[in-house]
């Protein structure tokens, strides 16, 4: 029964309300994510350790601020990788501004 609506309701919605199936599908997901916060945080997650996404960029998505997102992430267990400057780069930049 259920995948007869489904059905029926694509066939019904997407030529009078949608350009495409495409188009209905996003404005789907988007409904989801907005009413589902567990969802929402998990797709954000899952985004940010595919690095399709910056932190901040993961914690929008998410719904939270980027401070809540690393608290999060090590809920979890997810470890940040922090790229920068070795300390012998560091070091050595330290010597030539200031001798």
């Amino acid at each position: 029964m259920s995948e007869y609506l489904t059905d029926e309701g694509l066939k019904f919605l997407i030529p009078k309300y949608y350009k495409n199936k495409s188009e209905f599908l996003d404005e789907a997901v988007k409904l989801v994510l907005r009413s589902n916060q567990t969802i929402r945080l998990e797709m954000a997650i899952s985004i940010y350790s595919r690095k399709k996404a910056s932190l901040a960029k993961a914690a929008e998505i998410a719904g939270v601020t980027t401070p809540e997102f690393k608290e999060i992430l090590a809920e979890k267990g997810y470890k940040r990788v922090v790229e920068g400057d070795s300390i012998e780069e560091i070091d050595r930049t330290i010597k030539e501004v200031f001798g």
